[in-house]
């Protein structure tokens, strides 16, 4: 029973971490209406995980708040056409400046 609860709490653990491109970047943490994000921005580069649970969420509406989620934490506007990825995971390139 300890190995099974050993073996759940380490696949937890990596649920909210970033590629290894991101692993030494800081990130933010935002909220999207009732959508939680960590935003990892490593240059010109973001890698974006959702840490809310949710059931089922549209692909379109997790990257409409995703872009939202970028912009709060970055400042910077999403270069078009960069915004790439599934309900979990989402990468997009800034255009800032």
């Amino acid at each position: 029973m300890r190995i099974l609860f050993l073996l759940t709490a380490l696949a937890l653990i990596g649920c909210n971490s970033p590629s290894p491109r991101f692993m030494d970047s800081p990130h933010v943490e935002v909220e999207v209406d009732g959508s939680r994000f960590s935003v990892w921005r490593d240059g010109d580069r973001v890698e974006v995980i959702r840490t809310s649970p949710e059931v089922l969420p549209r692909l379109s509406v997790v990257l409409a708040r995703a872009e939202v989620a970028i912009q709060r934490a970055t400042g910077c506007q999403v270069w078009s056409g960069s915004l790439k990825g599934d309900q979990a995971v989402v990468t997009a390139r800034l255009a800032c400046g």
